[in-house]
């Protein structure tokens, strides 16, 4: 009943907005006028075309949208779990400039989610990345502006400011990921070597003392990039939704070779028949010219940390080579 309520709510107000013509202005972060404005009506087609499609329960048709192919499928695949709407007509942001062109954040939409028993928060914001010539690369769920200042705002240099933003990207899209079951995604950005490891509590059977009893123990399981990817896949189709959700991220440049990043990140995970609340860390390597690479992602239960001497792993804990 609650669920029923929340559709014909969010069916009611797509209704109301989707005869207002939304406009985007970009305050400032550009200098280009004619970029500025190719922005402006790129994000404003879009957000419109959303707001047609939430009002007439439709997929979306992005036919008439600037935005690259691998953003329109990944933001296809998300419609099909996740109906959005902007109802603010008059949106004003500033433009930020990345390594790969430009980032409009905080646009605010009411979510709606389109499968049964799928508890999320119904008012969440979008970050758009657009390429440097202004087209949409594509469209994500946000990571908060405390997060934004947290990990982006604390760059030593314009390089590793550079890479904090890449790093928040990649936190930002990793949750939509889950939310498409992008399994391609996943697989592009960990390198073909990737370590997986695994940390989990299980109750074991102690026979010292008169009685046997039950204790806590810690047991680590490694995989490959393979077989952690094939487990997913299948936890993919064996599940309508997948909800993730991150906080208490940390990002740690390594002090002896700056092109290694440590990212420690609190996940909260939900589907239909499974969930757990742990510590994952990613070790990050940036290489010129080419994409950054994931080498090792560790998933500990929070079980783990709370026990005596329970330590999350961090970038110290692995043999960094030195820079050349």
């Amino acid at each position: 009943m609650k669920r029923t309520l929340t559709v014909l709510l969010l069916c009611m107000l797509c209704l109301g907005v989707s005869a207002q013509s939304i406009k985007v202005t970009i305050s400032s972060g550009l200098t280009d006028a004619a970029l500025r404005q190719r922005i402006e009506t790129n994000i404003a087609t879009l957000l419109n075309e959303v707001n047609e499609a939430c009002a007439q329960e439709r997929p979306l048709r992005l036919d008439g949208c600037n935005i690259a192919a691998g953003g329109r499928r990944s933001l296809e695949r998300l419609w099909e779990n996740l109906h959005f709407m902007c109802e603010d007509d008059d949106i004003v942001e500033r433009c930020i400039t990345s390594s790969e062109g430009y980032v409009v954040r905080n646009i605010y939409i009411r979510v709606n989610p389109m499968v049964a028993d799928y508890d999320e928060e119904s008012e969440r914001a979008l970050t758009i990345r657009l390429t440097r010539d202004g087209q949409i690369g594509s469209v994500v769920m946000a990571a908060s502006d405390q997060l934004y200042d947290k990990l982006v705002r604390h760059g030593v240099d314009v390089l590793d400011f550079a890479r904090r933003q890449t790093i928040l990207g990649f936190v930002e899209n990793y949750r939509s990921h889950y939310d498409e079951k992008d399994i391609n995604a996943l697989q592009q950005i960990f390198d073909d070597d990737a370590l997986i490891v695994t940390g989990t509590v299980v109750m074991k059977r102690d026979y010292q003392g008169d009685r046997p009893h039950l204790r806590p123990d810690v047991v680590y399981k490694e995989q490959n990039k393979t077989a952690y990817l094939n487990n997913l896949k299948q936890v993919f189709r064996n599940n309508k939704y997948i909800k993730v959700s991150f906080s208490d991220i940390e990002v740690m440049r390594h002090p002896r070779n700056p092109d290694y990043y440590g990212v420690t990140l609190r996940q909260k995970w939900e589907s239909e028949r499974y969930s757990d609340d742990g510590w994952v860390f990613l070790l990050w390597e940036f290489r010129e010219g080419q994409d950054p690479v994931i080498h090792v992602r560790t998933w500990q239960d929070e079980k783990i940390i709370t026990m005596a001497n329970g330590e999350v792993i961090n970038i110290h804990d692995f043999e960094i080579p030195k820079k050349n």
